[in-house]
Order: structure tokens, then sequence, then C-alpha cells
């Protein structure tokens, strides 16, 4: 049983740990305060440090607009200088950096921007082989080179309907009733500047055009050659504004028409350019323009579509061309030499003497005409003599359209270069459609007559005149 002095010391118990409890919460009280004013300190510098924080953010932000636009101010400067090294011939990009983990060709090298390869290039720059470099100074000779080149087609019909499928006294378009690839041609030329004083043009031709140009040296053994049309090289004397000397196989000076289908305003080429004018020249000729409006020329060959000489003298030209405006131009060449084989007396020179003249009457008319008068002696001392004269107007309606009609009057008195002792006319209108930036196409409709029986055929009894129709096609490149 509890006695009653247990249950008091019971009470005073309870009564001690009661107090003791109160003070300790008192005391808990006490130091809790001063935690929660150190609190709210902490709090209030925290609020401070956030602050300071976004105000160097926002300071951050304005040196970060600052430094893209002086970025973006370098790469117009950038910019600029790559155009300018772009007008001046230089790349337009600068060329990478070829870096190879070896310096063995074995492992194919790996194309690394320049920028991304200079901190590399350097802390150990790498030999380079200079035949695989960039700059390798054996690539500059390429630099400026074109290439281009055509392919020329047609389909042409004689209605005379002559028995061996020919059209008679014309060049190129010799072929009736036939699809015919003409010429093939593909050129490969550097021309010569004051930054580029060396040049070449390289003209190679296949085809049945080829064959007839350069039937003079097949009929020699020349066959290599006889496959260009022309192969010379180029150079720029630097003497007042600049002399030009080329030097090999070069197409003639004569002449309002060339062997290249590109540039012509009808299809069919003309008599002059089949009877009164040579097709090329091998040996030296020169340039120089006296002014902006005068140029002079010169040249010394082995003759007339002859690459290897034939006879014992060297044929000598001369040319002026007057263009006082882009409306009008001037050109006048004359060419004299002995012709005949194993011939080369003065007394046997054949002289030629080619003008043509240029007006553009209105932005879409241009006129132009042609006349060529030769003369030569032949064995025996005979003398023969040719004369002729080209006349063309050509419509420039649209710039994908045109059309051409020509006439020409050609007279060989004494037969020397048709074989026949006559008088030959032409008239020829070709309208010409440009299909796109690689394709031409040509139509034509032509008649010719002569004041001799010359032309043949089994659908007409009158020889002196026939009536073809053609359509050519040309393919640039």
């Amino acid at each position: 049983m509890e006695t009653e002095g247990m249950k008091k010391n019971g009470g005073v118990l309870a009564a001690f740990l009661r107090t003791g409890a109160l003070l300790g919460l008192v005391a808990v009280m006490a130091v809790a305060s001063p935690a929660q004013t150190s609190m709210e300190d902490r709090m209030a510098a925290l609020e401070a440090r956030l602050q300071q924080q976004n105000a160097r953010i926002q300071q951050l932000e304005k040196e970060l607009a600052v430094s893209k636009a002086e970025v973006a101010v370098e790469a117009v400067a950038l910019k600029g200088a790559a155009v300018s090294d772009f007008e001046s011939g230089q790349p337009l990009i600068r060329p990478a950096v070829l870096v190879s983990s070896s310096p063995s060709p074995a492992p194919s090298p790996v194309l690394v921007p320049a920028a991304a390869a200079e901190p590399a290039a350097a802390a150990a720059p790498a030999p380079q082989d200079p035949t695989t470099s960039p700059d390798f100074e054996g690539f500059n000779f390429f630099r400026g080179v074109r290439f281009s080149g055509f392919l020329d087609a047609y389909y042409g019909f004689n209605f005379d309907e002559p028995a061996d499928r020919k059209v008679p006294y014309r060049n190129f378009d010799f072929n009736h009733n036939s699809l015919t690839l003409n010429q093939v041609s593909l050129d490969m030329s550097k021309p010569v500047s004051e930054s580029s004083p060396l040049g070449y043009m390289l003209q190679m031709g296949i085809g049945p055009t080829a064959d007839w140009v350069n039937s003079g040296d097949f009929g020699i053994g020349n066959s290599t050659a006889a496959h260009f049309f022309q192969y010379y090289l180029s150079g720029r004397v630097p003497v007042g504004k600049g002399l030009t000397i080329d030097v090999g196989k070069y197409v003639t000076q004569h002449g309002a028409e060339v062997i290249d289908s590109r540039p012509g305003w009808n299809y069919s080429r003309g008599l002059l350019f089949a009877w009164a004018i040579p097709y090329y020249h091998f040996g030296l000729r020169a340039s120089y323009p006296v002014s902006d409006k005068v140029t002079l020329g010169a040249s010394i060959s082995n003759g007339w579509n002859n690459v290897i000489e034939n006879n014992g003298g060297k044929t000598y030209g001369f040319s002026i061309v007057y263009n006082p405006s882009a409306r009008f131009s001037f050109i006048q060449n004359y060419m004299v030499g002995p012709e005949q084989g194993d011939v080369s007396d003065s007394e046997n020179y054949r002289h030629l003497w080619d003008s043509l003249i240029t007006v553009k009457l209105h932005d879409k008319v241009t006129f132009m005409t042609n006349f060529d008068y030769g003369m030569d002696r032949i064995v025996g001392g005979e003398h023969v003599h040719w004369i002729g004269t080209a006349n063309y107007l050509r419509f420039q309606f649209t710039p994908s359209f045109a059309l051409t009609p020509r006439f020409e009057f050609y007279n060989d008195p004494m037969g020397f270069t048709t074989g026949v002792r006559q008088q030959l006319k032409e008239f020829t209108l070709t309208p010409e459609f440009i299909v796109n930036e690689n394709m031409v196409m040509r139509f034509e409709y032509r008649r010719d007559w002569s004041n001799v029986g010359v032309f043949g055929g089994d659908t007409r009894d009158d020889a002196r005149s026939q009536d073809t129709a053609a359509v050519g096609l040309i393919l640039k490149f």
C-alpha cells in the first residue's frame, strides 16, 4: 500500500517536473527569438545579392548585344573583302587547309576549314605536297581558262531531188533529204590580258564540216592537225596599249561569216564564204589597239588553207578595224602572197581585198554588207579574178526570235573558183528561234540561180536554179 509519505514525495516530484518544463520552454523561447532575427537578416542579404546578380546579368546582356553588333560589322567588312578578291580573280572563299594525321600518302587528307585549322597549324605545321596544295603555282596557268563547244545538226531538202542527193555550190549543208550531224566542236581557250600575258586557243572539230575545211591537210597526210579548226599560242607584249601575238593555226580574218555555227545569222553559209575567201591560215599574226576606236593587224602565214608550206613564198595580211561607236564598224582586210604550188614569183601573187561594214539602224534592226575582190595568175601567166558582195538585214523582233534575209551576188568570169564561168546569185530567208540559252533552231528557205545551167535534178527542166529548205539545230554549252 502506498504510505502518506510516498504520496507526498510523488506530488513534490510532479511539481518539480512541471516547473522544470516551464523553465525549459522559457529558455527555448528566449533562444528562439534571436535565431528568428538572424534568419530575417539572412533573407534580406540574399535578396540584396539577387538584385546584384540581376544587375550583373543585365550588364552582361548589354555587352553581348554590343559584341554581336561588332561581329556583324566585321562580317560585312570580310564579305566586302571577299567580293573584292573575287573581282580581282581570287577565289571568293579562301581555300581550306589540307591536314593529314600521317605524312604518308596512303590516308586520305581531311578537309578542315582554315579558321579551325589555324591553331593546330601554328602549334605543329605539317609539310604539304606542292603538287596538291591549293597554292601550287602550276595551277595558275589554268586560271581564266574557258571551256565551251557546240553540236550542229540539220535536215535539208533540195526540191530538184538530185540523183546524187547533194546540194551543189554549198558549204557544209551538202546533203539532200538526210538527217546530218554537221559538226561537233570543243573549245578550250585562255584570253590574254594585262594580268595574264600568256594564253592559247584550242578548237577541235569532227564531222563533215571538219573534213571539208581541212581537206587540204588530209590530202598531204596531215590528218592529225586536220581535226582542229584552230590551235595557237597567244602572248601579250607590254608595249603601249598592249601588242597581242598569236602563233599557230587560226581561222581567216576575211568575210562576214565563220566556220563556227553559233554566231551566224543564217544557217547555210553564203557564196562569198564558200568561194571568195580562205578558211584558215598557219603562221603568226599580231594586233595592236591604236586607240579605243582603231585596231591594226598584220600576219605572215604559209598561205591559204595549208598548215605546211606548198611553195617558196609567204602570204602577208594586213587589217584595220574602225569602231567609232556601238552602231557602226568598218573592217578592211588585204592579203597577198603566192598560192600556186611551187610558185613564188611576185608576178604570180594572189591578192584579196575584203571589206565589211556593220550598221545598227535601230535597236532591233542591223544591216551588214561584205565585199570581196580577188585576183591571181595561174600557170601560163593567165590573169584571173573574182568579185562578189553579200548583204544582210537582221530583225531582232524579240530576244528569242529573229529574222534574217540575205542576198548575194558572185561573179566568177574565168571559172577560177567555182570551175565554171558564171554569175551566181542567192537569196536566203532565215527565221531563228532561241529555245533556251543552250539551244538555237534556224529554219531556212534558199534559192540559188546562175546564168548558166549548173544545177541539175530529176524534177526540174531548168538547170539554172535550185530551191532548198532546211532546219538546223545548234546545241551550245
